[in-house]
């Protein structure tokens, strides 16, 4: 086995073994800078945390109403009483609805979303008014945001979604990263959009791939894993939901490619570190 093989299988069996993602081939921005990722149990919803300890916070998603608190309650566990920087990743309330818990208690500095829009009334107004309080910022593809050492540039869409777009397929798509480690967060990105992300981006490497839309059938084709190649996956899903996800094809699919999988259905709120 080659010297990248090893280091490969190494980070893997951390993954597996301690909950720890790093490895000896991966060098952060900053030496003795950590990055602890929180993949939070919101149900079924999405919501991660991103936590440069004392020099940058992100939060990708914010869950929905039901258990959007528990995003607000892990910040705080952490300490943190404001967040440099929010995504929402589209305008379902399974990713938004949490911003209501959250906002009364929690600051956020800057805001930023995909610009698109909901036709289901209830609760986007509110977004809406919570987004214009803080002049949230529309993201696409090609756009670059810098937290600390964390680097987000976005994949998908080209352009600010219309109304008759499919909200799903419109998901933001972001590359993060810090130093040499990679992560895919996918959103809800779903259906033909899948295909056409695929088709205009060229390098999808990561270590962490986010699973698409909480593993639902309609997302994560062989290519995009096969692309992808990530030591580990996770999906953000809540038990017997009603799109039954994550759908078997799928947990096949990343069996079949020896991808590691994490469920908050399963195990709650996931925390990695990266060194």
């Amino acid at each position: 086995m080659g010297c990248t093989g090893a280091m490969t299988l190494v980070r893997l069996i951390i993954i597996l073994f301690a909950i720890v993602l790093f490895g000896p081939a991966k060098a952060t921005a900053a030496s003795g800078e950590t990055l602890s990722i929180h993949v939070v149990d919101v149900g079924q919803g999405d919501a991660m945390i991103l936590h440069q300890p004392g020099v940058c916070t992100a939060l990708i998603d914010a869950g929905g109403l039901l258990f959007g608190h528990r995003v607000t309650e892990k910040l705080q566990e952490l300490g943190l009483s404001e967040i440099d920087l929010a995504i929402i990743s589209h305008p379902h309330l399974d990713h938004f609805g949490g911003l209501f818990d959250l906002l009364p208690r929690v600051g956020i500095k800057e805001l930023y979303d995909n610009g698109g829009s909901n036709p289901v009334p209830d609760y986007f107004d509110d977004y809406l008014a919570l987004r214009s309080s803080l002049q949230g910022k529309t993201l696409r593809r090609g756009d670059r945001l810098t937290c600390g050492d964390l680097e987000l540039a976005v994949l998908h869409p080209e352009k600010p979604p219309q109304p008759q777009d499919d909200i799903n397929g419109s998901s933001l798509v972001l590359l993060v990263t810090f130093g040499d480690f990679r992560l895919l967060h996918l959103g809800d990105l779903s259906g033909a959009a899948e295909r056409t992300f695929l088709d205009r981006t060229d390098d999808l490497r990561a270590d962490l791939l986010k699973i698409a839309h909480h593993g639902a059938a309609d997302a994560t084709a062989p290519e995009l894993l096969a692309r992808s190649r990530p030591d580990l996956a996770v999906i953000s899903c809540g038990p017997d939901n009603r799109i039954g996800a994550p759908a078997e094809q799928v947990l096949q699919r990343l069996q079949a490619a020896g991808i590691p999988v994490r469920r908050t259905d399963r195990e709650g709120t996931i925390s990695l570190t990266i060194r």
